[in-house]
């Protein structure tokens, strides 16, 4: 009769753990039937809306014991090329520990934490990927990466506009109209950042600002020092919105880029009729 290795029934079980709590946090989870070092693909979801953003997850499941914390949990060793090739994905990729008899799981972002150069001279070893303790991965990490997840890809995508913009710039002349293109990341920009306030709790869907953020930038408007109106105003409204990103949104910050664009969004939508209209990225 056929057998069932026991790393089949660990690596199970730690799948389905894993998978678990995401469809719990109420993402969409899909399995991944060709296995090219990516166990589940998660499409993140806010308030039943699936995000532009995806996440690649990788399952490991252990039975060591790792609930003595005095002990550092097991390392796993990757094939460098397969660390490179996350490196150089635009998506989040998250590596996850299982204790299967436990019930406890640890993750790790591996973008970041690797040289693309070592990585190439490493060519078909492998590399350690190491886990720390803090970073449990439960209900309130589910959380935390599907917020990192849609800041980071927002994040990514107005670089990559704001990056056309400057390049258009350069070579545009003054006798030139601008491109159908330019028109078009200008629009980009505005709507990513929009779709971001809104889910971070600075407008409502109607467009409006909601209650809780017009009150915390009341009194950041009380706290702020500046010579004019405008300096004031742009001050208190990126200390208001680093308050309630971290407040809202799993306790993850606001990217520069972002801040600064989201301060413009702000007083283009809000406050425009104080100080003029004035087009974001322009």
């Amino acid at each position: 009769m056929p057998k069932r290795p026991q790393q089949h029934q660990t690596a199970a079980k730690a799948e389905n753990a894993v998978r678990s709590l995401w469809v719990n946090g109420g993402h969409a989870v899909d399995t991944i039937r060709e296995d090219y070092g990516e166990d589940l693909l998660v499409q993140t979801c806010l308030k039943e809306r699936v995000d532009a953003s995806r996440i690649w997850v990788q399952v490991k499941g252990t039975t060591k014991d790792c609930t003595n914390e005095k002990l550092a949990l097991p390392v796993l060793y990757i094939n460098a090329e397969q660390v490179l090739r996350w490196s150089r994905s635009s998506d989040l990729v998250v590596v996850t520990l299982w204790d299967v008899n436990n019930n406890l799981g640890w993750y790790t972002i591996p973008d970041g934490n690797f040289d693309h150069v070592s990585l190439l001279e490493a060519g078909t070893s492998t590399v350690p990927l190491t886990f720390e303790r803090s970073r449990r991965f439960d209900e309130s990490a589910v959380d935390y990466i599907s917020w990192f997840a849609r800041i980071d890809h927002t994040d990514r995508s107005v670089g990559y506009s704001l990056s056309v913009l400057s390049e258009a710039e350069e070579e545009a002349t003054e006798e030139e109209s601008a491109p159908a293109y330019v028109k078009h990341h200008q629009a980009a920009i505005a709507s990513s950042v929009h779709q971001l306030a809104i889910d971070i709790g600075v407008y409502s869907r109607d467009g409006e600002m909601t209650p809780d953020f017009k009150s915390v930038l009341s009194e950041a408007v009380k706290e702020t020092d500046g010579e004019t109106g405008e300096q004031i105003l742009g001050r208190a409204i990126i200390m208001a919105l680093m308050q309630t990103i971290y407040a809202n949104c799993a306790r993850n910050g606001l990217p520069s880029t972002l801040l600064v664009e989201m301060t413009e969004i702000i007083k283009h939508f809000t406050f425009s009729d104080i100080f003029g209209p004035a087009c974001p990225s322009e």
